[in-house]
């Protein structure tokens, strides 16, 4: 009983899928009314958001054996790439060989898979894009997306997947969450659920509030973070744009213009709608520059192209398959973005009037298009999201609230303009890796947009660890950035980085092996990049040794340029310097090596330090297997590992 009285009786909420564009902002929000003694049960893991945090979260906690209990208050599984509409994924140049966790690649592998076997490409490469778009080298529809991620769950009967549930509060206990109170959103059901540990993977950052720790909205100022381009004040209201996407289908001859919205003139001049976009000459780019709706495919994917448009975000390629197949396109515009108010920290019924406000700009934007574009043909497919108004879902949103962790992720830490160095700093405590621009959409509160070029970055643990909670973990883009590094830490690979990081993090707490190590062996061994490399995918055989010889700093890895060159020779100088680390040898490490004869010299007693290192070089008892001829570095490093 002393558990259930840190409950409230009633809660209200909006239920963010239900909002309409039409409709008094009242009629979406929900009260549950909590019985006094609801059930109850125990779960090792909650995740709440089944987003790509969580989904990420939930899969490797259940290949470590935990029972885990993931919530979504969608209909759809998938956060941002799905539910959120944005299924022309924000990835980089490096995805194809390198900076996906081995899970995130499965799912990416699985999406190909299907449009292969049910449509049968005339072209089906390796790297084949269902959409063939050009911001991204994967696109696809997002309900092809969701039925993969189920699949993907199905396999692990230790995962329980709630859907259309919130999370509407935590009892939190000294520096410990100790309980849950969980609603259906459809059965209009209370659930009480005993977690060990709790893992916030929602799109906002909703359990933050719910869990009494300190967490940040929107913009920190520049005497708190030190960045560049931080702004002098502090400003909560101001958080990125967001927006409500949607697919069209071109279909030429035909007319599929909707109902004219009202207050449209309003909406449009006030976004304003368009095809003008600027890319800042100071930055060195191209300038002003105005797209036009169609025409021939840019020759290189996501290269700021001049056009066309429709195919910018093109989820279905109709002439990559046989048969007759007209083109799809996801609409998520910078200039379609609702800016003028966060949905963060708001009343229910402010949250649903903001969010009705953001879909109104959407229908708008989808009216202008087929209008003041002259573009009747393009058809608004409600069968693509799931909902009835042919809207997301979900808001795809930018920028949620932020925990303030341990360790926090500034701009100074990833964006070095000119500078020749490979990667932004290291961060010996990392758990995964990223690469995106610092792309921020602006807010309505005196802000413009920015975009600044970071280099690979990593994801520190310290950035996930709370100030005051010992089993609560952000497994999303609510970890300890500031809303500028929020810009480049918020895309899909990233935050499905970032929940298998949150989930190792607590399953190493649950089964005693808490430690920065173990932690980081883990998430090697789980194909989890740690340390930027650009030549080292996950299905290396070397890959975890590499990945935690380069994190402890033995790794010979060079400071302009990310390549790791596994399968290339090592020398006897790199060799040395790795021996000697491991076994904490102090001073010159070949002249410790040599006098211990754990390394030979030849007949002049010279080392030969930058020549190939050969297995009959090497002393060590048990360390060189009976071969003979050059070491390379992942041979070296996998026996120097073990």
């Amino acid at each position: 009983m002393l558990l259930l009285a840190a409950f409230l009786t009633t809660y209200s909420f909006v239920d963010i899928e239900a909002v309409r564009a039409t409709g008094a902002p009242a009629s979406f929000v929900r009260t549950a009314t909590i019985p006094a003694n609801p059930a109850t049960e125990n779960c090792e893991i909650l995740i709440a958001g089944a987003g790509m945090g969580g989904i990420g979260a939930a899969l490797r906690a259940a290949e470590r054996g935990h029972q885990v209990c993931l919530t979504e208050e969608a209909t759809w599984i998938g956060g941002q790439a799905t539910a959120a509409g944005v299924s022309a994924l924000d990835e980089n140049k490096f995805i194809e060989i390198t900076g996906g966790t081995r899970l995130y690649n499965e799912f990416r592998r699985r999406i190909r898979d299907y449009y292969k076997r049910a449509y049968k490409p005339l072209n089906a490469s390796t790297n084949f894009n269902p959409g063939g778009c050009y911001v991204s080298s994967l696109c696809f529809e997002p309900k092809i997306g969701v039925q993969v991620l189920e699949e993907m769950l199905k396999v692990h009967k230790n995962i329980r997947l709630f859907r259309r549930t919130r999370v509407l509060d935590l009892e939190r206990t000294n520096n410990a969450i100790t309980a849950a109170l969980l609603w259906n959103i459809d059965k209009n059901q209370a659930l009480r659920i005993i977690p060990k540990f709790v893992l916030d993977s929602t799109e906002m950052g909703d359990l933050l509030p719910l869990a009494k720790t300190p967490y940040t909205v929107g913009a920190e100022a520049k005497s708190l973070t030190g960045e560049p381009h931080a702004a002098q004040a502090a400003n909560p209201a101001c958080v990125q744009s967001f927006t409500y996407p949607f697919i069209i289908e071109h279909r030429p001859g035909e007319s599929h213009t909707i109902a004219k919205p009202a207050d449209f003139e309003t909406i449009r001049d006030h976004q304003p709608f368009g095809f003008l976009l600027n890319y800042p000459v100071e930055n060195g780019w191209r300038g002003r520059f105005e797209y036009t709706m169609f025409g021939d495919d840019p020759p290189i994917p996501n290269n700021m192209s001049p056009k066309p448009f429709f195919p910018w975000r093109r989820v279905f390629n109709g002439a990559a398959y046989p048969g007759k197949h007209t083109d799809m396109a996801l609409m998520n515009w910078p200039r379609q973005d609702y800016h003028d108010e966060t949905v963060l920290d708001r009343t229910p019924e402010d949250t649903a009037r903001v969010l009705q406000n953001a879909k109104k700009v959407s229908m708008a934007f989808l009216y202008w298009l087929q209008n003041d574009q002259k573009t009747p043909a393009l058809k608004l497919r409600l069968d693509q999201m799931g909902t009835p108004d042919g809207l997301a879902q979900l808001p795809y949103i930018r920028e949620s609230r932020r925990i303030q962790a341990q360790g926090m992720v500034r701009e100074q830490d990833i964006v070095f303009e000119n500078s020749p160095r490979a990667r932004a700093v290291n961060f010996p405590d990392s758990v995964g890796t990223g690469f995106y621009m610092v792309d921020i959409h602006p807010c309505g509160a005196n802000e413009k947009g920015t975009m600044m070029m970071p280099k690979p970055f990593q994801i520190p643990m310290s950035a996930l660890r709370p100030k005051d909670l010992t089993n609560f973990l952000p497994a999303s883009k609510n970890l300890g950035v500031t809303h500028l590094t929020n810009g480049a830490y918020r895309l899909h690979p990233i935050e499905w980085n970032i929940g298998e990081a949150a989930a190792a993090m607590a399953s190493a707490q649950l089964k005693g092996t808490n430690t920065t190590e173990a932690i980081q062996t883990e998430l090697a061994n789980a194909g989890v990049q740690i340390f930027w490399f650009d030549d080292l995918p996950e299905s290396h055989p070397a890959f975890a040794a590499i990945q935690i010889a380069a994190i402890k700093g033995w790794y010979p890895a060079r400071y302009d340029d990310l390549h790791a060159s596994p399968d290339s020779p090592i020398t006897r100088n790199e060799a040395a310097k790795a021996l000697a680390a491991k076994h904490n040898l102090p001073g010159d490490p070949i002249q410790s090596l040599t006098e211990k004869n754990w390394m030979a010299v030849d007949h002049r007693n010279w080392f030969h330090g930058d020549l190939p290192l050969y297995w009959t070089d090497i002393r060590i008892k048990d360390f060189a297997p009976n071969k003979s001829g050059p070491v390379t570095r992942a041979e070296f490093f996998t026996q120097l590992m073990r």
